[in-house]
């Protein structure tokens, strides 16, 4: 890009140094309203087009209504039989238990069901009638799936709402009714499949634990069945929960017990009448006698005998007969006394002998008692095998027994673990094509789309069209814009060219654009430059008529002035003025005609032309005989101002020569039309050519345009003063 420098401007007219403007966080909203008004005819024109293309498209769009019905996923759920263990596991209720029932409500089982149960086949949209709406393809499924699976699923939407136990099922269908339907029924359909599949599964496992149970039975019967054959066979059969063999040595034990006290009781009385008789108490203190009934009534005889014999000794002495008889009697006493006596002792001896006998014998059958449960004894170990397999077996057959009549107690009693939360009702207003969200939408990005497209062609668009593209694109001096001479006269028509008008109508804003323009052109301390050099970069940009216009207004402030078309391969000046066959300008360089007599005077003003309607015979520069210093200090000697109309810059290398000499050089860009980078390059060879560049006018600006040439240039509020022109 150009840098301005002192030898961008005339010598003495050098740009205030401006400190770097601060670059603000957002974006002028003037420039922007700016931008937006100078494309306001785009942005309508992209905004019809996306609301007509929605709006074909909504206009277009089969009608398709949607219907929810939700289903409540219920993870704990009371059994319909208390205290009995559920076959069916209930539903964790964790976020993979509550996906697994979202996919199998999205299951193509569950979609034929659907299909059957409404008889779907019969509808249009899925296959059925003449005018099908699936593809063949779209209806058939693999192995063992309904053919119109695809086809339901391919119309609903299942989805869990949020975090929560909810299940939504979304049906879409053209028929608004059907949709409703279709939902609904896929709601039923999920419960009645999810408790039949629960009571199959009750029936299912009832059915297999009676086989189980039956085989049970069998192994606990065979099990029972070798015990007791073991008992019979190792003779281990027991009553009250002992062996024969182990209650005949406790029943032995206790018998020895008995019989060893009996002994000890017998011994200990022998052995005390023994004692006794070898005392020579003669027995008669014997405990056993003591006890003996015959023993009392013998001695209390005796004790009778004895005091009779007594009192008859006393009363008749010793040889009475009486006491002779009585002293017999109480010998004959005393010897049954003693009789008896030993007769007891003798029992005794004999008690101790069959106690110690029964002992014996006792202690006999104790040892081969014992004998024969040392043997059961070794048997038992392989019984005690028998057994805990049989109480394994039996604690096996107790428990399938249990679950069995559990199972069969739930038996078509199984619930689902979820239930219709809410059902569908029909619908009144398609899904798609939405209206109202259509239109929403055409609201929305119409706009944006609009706003965009003056994005697009503002961010593409390289041409040089506003104030700030000069100042800032192009780096130099934005000296003004000249309007278009139709955009300054409202709806009125042109009668005459922009030139004649000018002088018609001196009052008017399209003079007023060109004592602007000359006004832009004063030298520092408001001096006159001697020359104006007008060029552009490309050609057809209005250079010749802006000479034109320049040099009149140059006449009317009282400047005398010629305009010299340089421009020698179009002669468009020339022509404007001169008859046909005029070489004055070719004459003069040639030296065959002094300057009064090739000049033109304008019929209308006191301007005069300098130019030639003839083309060259030769291809070389037009100042390549005389040059254009040496022009241009001959006409300063009879007139004020030179206006000097060239070729453009970027196709005659010979204008950047001709600018270099001018005291003053203006460049036109067509507005909206001039590419911003052959601008640019024009001025980069002015520039280099060291030209004393006056700075860039917009030329031919559309001024009834907003902010035509950016927010910032007067014509932003060309209709506030435009009372000020007599247009």
């Amino acid at each position: 890009m150009n840098v301005m420098t002192t030898d961008t401007l005339a010598d003495d007219d050098q740009p205030p140094v401006q400190a770097k403007a601060k670059t603000p966080l957002l974006p002028d909203a003037s420039l922007l309203w700016a931008v937006f008004r100078r494309r306001l005819w785009l942005f309508l024109a992209v905004a019809a087009l996306v609301t007509a293309g929605i709006a074909a498209w909504t206009l277009q769009k089969t009608p398709i209504y949607a219907a929810a019905a939700t289903v409540l996923i219920e993870p704990q759920q009371a059994n319909v039989v208390d205290n009995v263990r559920a076959v069916n596991a209930p539903i964790s209720g964790d976020a993979a238990a509550i996906e697994t029932e979202v996919q199998i409500l999205s299951s193509a089982g569950l979609a034929g069901r659907v299909a059957d149960a409404l008889n779907l086949q019969r509808y249009p949209e899925f296959g059925g009638g003449a005018g099908a709406m699936i593809a063949e393809q779209d209806r058939g499924g693999g192995p063992g799936m309904h053919p119109l699976a695809r086809a339901v699923q391919s119309k609903v939407r299942i989805n869990r709402i949020g975090l929560s136990y909810l299940i939504g099922i979304t049906a879409e269908s053209s028929n608004r009714f059907l949709a409703a339907q279709i939902a609904n029924e896929y709601a039923r359909q999920y419960i009645a499949q999810q408790a039949e599949a629960k009571n199959s599964e009750v029936s299912s496992v009832s059915s297999e634990l009676q086989k189980r149970l039956k085989d049970m039975e069998g192994k606990v019967l065979a099990a029972d069945r070798a015990v007791q054959q073991y008992k019979i066979a190792n003779n281990l059969m027991s009553s009250q929960g002992s062996t024969l063999a182990e209650q005949e040595v406790s029943n032995l034990g206790g018998q020895i017990a008995g019989a060893r006290a009996e002994l000890a009781s017998a011994n200990a009385r022998l052995s005390a009448a023994r004692t006794q008789l070898s005392r020579g108490g003669g027995g008669a203190d014997v405990g056993a006698a003591l006890g003996s009934g015959t023993v009392s009534g013998l001695r209390q005889r005796e004790a009778d005998t004895t005091q009779r014999l007594a009192d008859l000794t006393t009363r008749y002495g010793d040889r009475h007969p009486d006491v002779q008889r009585a002293r017999q009697e109480l010998v004959d006493v005393r010897a049954q006394l003693q009789r008896e006596i030993d007769r007891i002792i003798s029992s005794l001896s004999a008690e101790q002998q069959a106690a110690a006998s029964r002992l014996a014998s006792l202690s006999g059958s104790q040892s081969a008692a014992k004998g024969s449960l040392a043997s059961n004894n070794a048997a038992a170990v392989g019984l005690l095998e028998l057994e805990r397999k049989a109480d394994a077996v039996r604690s096996i057959y107790q428990s399938f027994l249990n679950r069995s009549k559990e199972t069969m107690s739930q038996e078509g009693l199984e619930r689902a673990d979820a239930r219709i939360d809410s059902l569908s009702r029909v619908p009144l207003l398609p899904f798609t094509p939405n209206v109202p969200l259509a239109i929403a939408f055409a609201l929305v990005f119409a706009p944006i789309a609009g706003l965009g497209a003056i994005a697009v062609a503002e961010y593409l668009d390289g041409k040089v069209s506003t104030k700030q593209d000069v100042e800032h694109k192009l780096r130099v001096r934005y000296i003004g814009a000249i309007p278009q001479l139709e955009s300054t006269l409202d709806k009125s028509r042109v009668a005459e060219a922009p030139a004649d008008y000018l002088l018609e109508h001196p009052a008017s804003a399209f003079a007023e654009a060109f004592r602007s323009l000359r006004t832009a052109t004063l030298l520092k301390g408001r001096v006159v430059p001697r020359t104006v050099a007008i060029t552009s970069a490309l050609p057809r940009e209005g250079k010749s008529t802006t000479s034109i216009c320049l040099a009149r207004t140059f006449v009317g402030a009282g400047s005398r002035t010629v305009l010299v078309d340089c421009d020698i391969r179009r002669r468009s000046t020339s022509q404007e003025f001169m008859p046909d066959n005029w070489s004055g300008l070719l004459d003069f360089l040639a030296g065959t005609k002094p300057l009064q007599e090739a000049l033109f005077k304008d019929p209308y003003s006191d301007l005069y032309i300098l130019g030639s309607t003839v083309a060259p015979s030769f291809s070389r520069d037009l100042f390549a005989d005389r040059p254009i210093e040496d022009v241009l200090a001959e006409l300063h000697q009879h007139f004020e101002v030179v206006v000097l109309d060239t070729a453009p810059v970027l196709a005659i290398a010979e204008t950047r020569t001709i600018a270099a000499a001018a005291d003053s050089v203006v460049m036109l860009a067509r507005w909206r039309s001039t590419s911003m980078k052959a601008a640019d390059a024009a001025v980069e060879m002015l520039l280099g050519a060291h030209a004393k560049l006056r700075g860039v006018a917009l030329n031919l600006v559309d001024i009834r345009r907003y902010a035509s040439t950016g927010y910032q240039d007067v014509y932003s509020y060309h209709k506030k003063f435009k009372g000020y022109y007599q247009n």
